[in-house]
């Protein structure tokens, strides 16, 4: 193992099978092999992939801990505080999850996984339209109740499932629509058919709609608006029409069937939703469910409020806390700007930020609005495919500096 300014371009990955891995990565469903006392979860398919990739990569003394050209130099650093913000956490008496040291162990092998990843980008879009074509499959079966779902319970039949809403091959509902609104971020840079991206564009707002995710809905097709109205490869007309096209699918499926959804979207009122914050986390006054103007509107705001006042109220504490945060002393915080926060304290906020600088407007408007009502990253399918976004990102400003350089 070696650490060194150049990388040589022998791939790390040239005897692993890596589309295999990535193959894996995206399709199995969450399938407890081992379980663990505890906790939900158990040892699945994904760890012990990402165990012997670690095992390939530490065997080989070519490998590089380091190179100036690590694609993932942003989240490595970021990693690294969190395990300085966790071992002050510890010194300071904080029972942190091992667990959790050990999903985040997981994500850094990733990130050397990707790193060393070399796959065409045509087929990387192909394996992502089949995803896509796959959920939408299992997702109408789903609907319908005719076949169920895998998640962190195991396998539940249709007449059996706690969760109503559908989530194909993912873990949650929420999961789905993060996941499929990520990969429309990834397919947009992809193709160049505009046809094909409406459709992939309408398939993935049907995933959400189904899955009855608020947050995903709103940030996903917020994020999209960006994409279309800064996207350079468009011009004038086609925006209008892509936009008026938008507004008629948009348009047929609230008057077909989700009429339901729309309301609890446009009913939402921004003040009572601070007034909730606020009593329930400054002023230690959380209303009483009793005392929601509409629940089916506010309800489940209201038990993020009813955790988020808790973690918050741990990390002031003290000013060690407020700094560094208080570790991974939780597993859920149904908000990734909250876990951030109470997890890696304000200096983590800080340098989250400054990592963040060159990340795409879009992208930043919808992890931010995702992310504050739902915990995305704790999902390791929801952080594989953001590294499959970022990978095809990375590797499409690459292609575009060398022909602009021949």
């Amino acid at each position: 193992m070696k650490i060194t300014n150049q990388k040589d371009t022998t791939s790390s990955l040239d005897f692993f099978p890596s589309l295999f891995f990535l193959g894996m990565m995206m399709f199995v469903p969450k399938i407890d092999l081992v379980p663990i006392a505890g906790y939900w979860q158990g040892i699945r398919i994904e760890d012990l992939l990402i165990l012997s990739f670690f095992i390939v990569f530490i065997t080989n003394a070519q490998n590089y801990i380091y190179h100036k050209d690590f694609k993932y130099k942003n989240f490595l650093v970021f990693f690294i505080y969190i395990f300085i913000s966790n071992s002050i956490a510890i010194i300071s008496g904080i029972e942190v999850k091992i667990i959790m040291l050990i999903r985040l162990f997981e994500y850094i092998v990733l990130l050397y996984f990707f790193d060393n990843l070399k796959i065409n980008l045509s087929k990387i879009k192909n394996i992502l339209y089949l995803y896509l074509f796959v959920n939408f499959v299992i997702v109408i079966l789903q609907h319908y109740e005719f076949v169920g779902n895998f998640s962190s319970l195991g396998y539940q039949s249709a007449s059996d499932m706690v969760w109503i809403r559908t989530m194909g091959l993912t873990g949650g509902p929420w999961e789905l629509g993060a996941v499929s609104s990520i990969i429309f971020f990834t397919i947009v840079e992809l193709e160049k058919d505009l046809k094909k991206i409406f459709i992939s564009f309408c398939i993935v707002n049907l995933f959400l709609l189904l899955a009855e995710g608020r947050g995903n809905f709103i940030a996903f097709n917020l994020a999209s608006l960006f994409v279309l109205l800064f996207n350079r490869n468009l011009n004038f007309n086609r925006k209008l029409i892509f936009l008026a096209f938008t507004f008629l699918f948009v348009y047929f499926l609230e008057k077909l069937a989700f009429s339901n959804f729309f309301d609890k979207i446009v009913s939402i009122d921004l003040s009572y939703l601070y007034y909730i914050f606020n009593e329930g986390v400054f002023n230690d006054n959380l209303p009483s469910v009793d005392e929601l103007i509409d629940l089916k509107v506010y309800l489940s705001f209201w038990y993020r409020v009813e955790g988020w006042s808790l973690f918050i109220n741990e990390l002031s504490e003290n000013n060690i806390n407020l700094l560094f945060g208080i570790g991974l002393k939780h597993i859920y915080y149904d908000s990734l700007l909250v876990r951030i926060l109470v997890s890696t304290g304000f200096i983590g906020i800080i340098l989250i930020l400054f990592l963040s600088l060159r990340l795409k407007f879009y992208l930043m408007i919808f992890f931010l609005l995702s992310g504050a009502f739902l915990d995305l990253f704790i999902s390791m399918k929801i952080f594989v495919f953001t590294l499959i976004m970022l990978y095809v990102h990375r590797q499409i400003a690459n292609n575009s500096t060398k022909t602009k350089n021949n």
